[in-house]
């Protein structure tokens, strides 16, 4: 039966990635959309049919910037695995078709599939991008074991600071406030300028509070009446992510101890794994990410490694931005 690309809805779109059973994160969800929406971009989403039959997705937004306009589709497209080989190639196709409509520079897809899969992105004319946006190298924790299977599995070092959570005198708070939200950005701020890194938008953070809503959770602890370490959960029906961390500079473990309470709160609304972001290449001792993602392996899990991003140049602007991010990439030693 031949198969047909066509826009579909938001509400489409998220029957088709709740009960999608390959590897997905939230940046393919609606609420991402409805999130990227608000701070003005605008959204794509496809699907390719067979007969009624929704094989895979992909959403993309539109990003206007300096150095080029372009399209990203990011951790998508989405498809069942018995159709990749026949889906992929359309849907590389149509987003194609949307971007030249759309005057961008280029199309950047971030896909969450294996590497192999790169050959068929060459024969479309994509090239590997020099930046990635979302990480292509993540560390994922199964958490459908129970938690003293989990402390087991943890490095030696990072279980023990999490025993000695609660000899510390640490209290952790949750919520979604503003409040919660402000001791977060007085530590997000203090850790930005320490480790020397952009950080996110005070607007983008609290946007996204308000559109996930309840599954969107601040975990700040507190130790001797000062805050010491925050972090950014969000939580979908499979996943909970760690989306944003900061702390001050302490012996005190409670970083591990934000993320211990976070791990529990996803076991508890029946979350299958706890996903850590993005790490950096276990080799590379230089990364800018090294420390952060020692700290993240420590909590046990396994590494996903999926094909780097992907760049379909559009218009000879494109090379700019490809000469600026190769440059970024040198000075962050990425």
């Amino acid at each position: 039966m031949t198969l047909k690309i066509q826009s579909i809805s938001a509400e489409e779109l998220q029957q088709f990635w709740e009960t999608f059973p390959g590897a997905k994160t939230f940046l393919q969800s609606r609420n991402f959309a409805l999130f990227r929406e608000k701070l003005g971009e605008k959204t794509f989403r496809i699907g390719a049919f067979q007969g009624e039959k929704l094989l895979g997705i992909l959403q993309c937004q539109k990003i206007v910037a300096r150095r080029g306009t372009f399209l990203h589709g990011a951790h998508g497209p989405l498809i069942l695995s018995s159709h990749i080989d026949e889906v992929l190639p359309i849907l590389l196709q149509e987003i194609k078709k949307i971007g030249k409509r759309e005057c961008c520079d280029f199309v950047r897809i971030s896909p969450l599939l294996p590497e192999l899969i790169e050959e068929v992105f060459q024969k479309h004319n994509f090239v590997p991008a020099p930046l990635h946006i979302n990480p292509d190298r993540t560390w994922v924790l199964d958490i459908k074991q129970d938690e003293d299977e989990i402390l087991k599995n943890m490095r030696k070092s990072t279980r023990y600071e999490v025993r000695r959570i609660e000899k510390s005198g640490i209290k952790i708070s949750a919520g979604n406030t503003q409040q919660d939200f402000e001791k977060f950005w007085t530590l997000h701020e203090q850790t930005a300028t320490r480790q020397k890194f952009v950080p996110f938008s005070q607007k983008s953070t609290q946007l996204e509070m308000e559109i996930f809503g309840n599954d969107c959770q601040i975990f700040t602890a507190t130790h001797n009446r000062e805050n010491i370490a925050s972090s950014v959960i969000l939580f979908d029906s499979h996943s909970a992510y760690y989306h944003q961390g900061a702390s001050i500079l302490s012996k005190i473990p409670g970083a591990h101890a934000t993320l211990w309470t976070a791990i529990k709160e996803a076991k508890k609304r029946d979350c299958k794994e706890f996903n850590f972001w993005g790490v950096s290449p276990s080799e590379k001792s230089e990364h800018p990410w090294a420390g952060l993602s020692r700290f993240k392996r420590g909590f046990g899990g396994e590494e996903r490694k999926y094909l780097r991003a992907q760049d379909l140049p559009l218009t000879p602007k494109y090379w700019l931005n490809f000469a600026v991010e190769k440059v970024r990439r040198w000075k962050r030693h990425y």
